[in-house]
């Protein structure tokens, strides 16, 4: 699938091994505001990979079932525990509307920080955790 951007290959771009890819590209899109920039599907025509962009952030969003039985068995558990990815914003208040009109879970609702931050944290469908950040003016 083709969006017209270029997959620039970010320095840092989080994989998620999702249970759902068509589900995942639906909420970062619909809720987040990411962009889907590629998608890969399996012979059922579901996605098995894509890859959402927002600014210069790029995750990656791939099937569970892409991790060998190796790779699985190694993950600690829950898997999804204490890991936020900060995403900077140029307005984190519009942002934090925008997510709780779309339903999000909100798992840290918006305010300052003493860090100098005013930011929020949301999970994805499958627990992921992005923070959303702006500076203190």
């Amino acid at each position: 699938m083709s969006t017209g951007i270029t997959e620039t290959f970010a320095l840092v771009a989080p994989e998620f091994f999702v249970r759902d890819v068509d589900a995942s590209v639906a909420f970062y899109v619909a809720a987040l505001g990411f962009t889907l920039l590629r998608a890969d599907a399996g012979g059922d025509g579901r996605r098995t990979f894509a890859v959402v962009v927002r600014g210069a952030a790029e995750f990656m969003l791939a099937h569970e079932a892409l991790l060998g039985p190796e790779t699985r068995a190694a993950l600690p558990h829950p898997r999804v525990s204490g890991v936020d990815i900060r995403l900077m914003v140029d307005d984190v208040d519009a942002m934090y509307a925008r997510v709780v009109a779309a339903g999000a879970r909100i798992v840290l609702p918006v305010k300052d920080q003493p860090y100098g931050l005013r930011d929020f944290i949301v999970a994805d469908p499958d627990g992921f955790r992005i923070r959303f950040a702006q500076r203190i003016a």
